[in-house]
């Protein structure tokens, strides 16, 4: 090779360099900042199901992870394990929907990176609801109206992993399926020079009542599932829709993380998480095989808010959907024949 290519090679591989170091967030691209918001249960049936914390792996028998980590004794529940109880469906046992119940969760709201699981101070969000939907209700032109709960005025500022975070204990007084969602406060990511903001939503179905799972809430950028987000067993397909003002989105980057529970490595950083890109519907796919609380993101750029400097500066706003994936049933036959030491 002549020396004056050499020379031009040498000079591009330092400018490369030199770039990749000034643009430390395309490196990191793999692990973006998402909202949290989980229940700490995952569904509600007539016997109770078991917490679930998104962050943390199963507790030692005897023990309940509280939001800030620290143990306390609770013999009733043992992390991510099965009630001892059997299971009672309540579609095999109707309720009456005018009923009264006697039933409530945790939220927990938190501004982390799900692979990671490292946290960040979050500001209280501008907006905190639920939207109860039965199958009593009646459709308006077409849609399912939903019976709205606001919930800003419940919420407490708590320490989660050391950072400001947000909680809220929400009484379940009837059976529906109950979709929770709120609208983060813009903030200025420093590293990025842009404001992000996010939508979120999770459901939780309660009594056996699956109706409304597949109603948009009407966000500014929404994430309207097309598969039922919640009773799925790894490895399963998920299917979505992006949404913009109750629009389909086109053309939008959607990225699927999984809640890093289990600290599981990877070999490169597209491994901690799926990506793909809406299609003319707006719609997107992906194949979830792992156990867990998984995020959905879709994200797009919002109208130029003013910077710290003054100066306009971007946004980019982010729709969330967080839905929880169960790990299969262990099969008594294959578990016999196996090894002793693999047992």
């Amino acid at each position: 090779m002549p020396q004056s290519r050499k020379s031009a090679l040498s000079a591009l591989l330092v400018l490369c360099a030199l770039h990749a170091l000034a643009c430390p967030l395309r490196l990191a691209r793999a692990e973006g900042i998402a909202t949290l918001l989980a229940p700490s249960r995952t569904n509600v049936e007539k016997s109770k199901a078991t917490p679930v914390d998104p962050t943390k792996p199963s507790p030692a028998k005897g023990k309940t992870a509280s939001r800030d980590g620290a143990d306390t004794d609770d013999k009733k529940t043992d992390g991510n394990a099965p009630d001892p109880k059997p299971s009672v469906d309540a579609r095999e046992q109707p309720e009456t929907l005018a009923g009264g119940l006697d039933e409530e969760v945790d939220i927990l709201i938190a501004m982390m990176r799900p692979f990671s699981q490292s946290c960040y101070d979050m500001d209280m969000p501008e907006l905190f609801a639920v939207l109860r939907y039965d199958d009593a209700m009646p459709l308006v032109n077409g849609v399912l109206q939903g019976e709205r709960r606001d919930l800003l005025g419940d919420v407490e500022e708590i320490r989660y992993q050391d950072k400001k975070a947000w909680g809220a204990n929400v009484a379940l007084e009837k059976p529906g399926l109950y979709q929770f969602s709120i609208d983060s406060r813009p903030w200025w990511d420093a590293p990025s020079e842009r404001f992000l903001q996010h939508y979120v939503k999770t459901m939780l179905p309660v009594h056996g009542v699956e109706r409304g799972w597949d109603t948009p809430l009407g966000q500014r950028l929404e994430i309207l599932p097309l598969t039922r987000p919640f009773g799925l067993i790894s490895p399963a397909l998920f299917s979505g829709r992006v949404l913009q003002n109750g629009e389909a989105l086109t053309g939008v980057s959607v990225r699927m993380t999984r809640v890093n529970t289990d600290r599981v490595s990877v070999r490169t950083g597209w491994q901690k998480e799926l990506a793909a890109v809406s299609d003319n519907a707006g719609q997107f796919a992906f194949v979830v095989n792992q156990p867990g609380w998984w995020c959905c993101l879709a994200q797009t750029p919002g109208d130029p808010l003013k910077g710290p400097d003054g100066a306009p500066r971007p946004l980019e706003i982010g729709a969330i959907l967080w839905f929880y994936v169960d790990a299969p049933p262990e099969n008594p036959a294959r578990t016999a024949n196996r090894p002793k030491n693999q047992q």
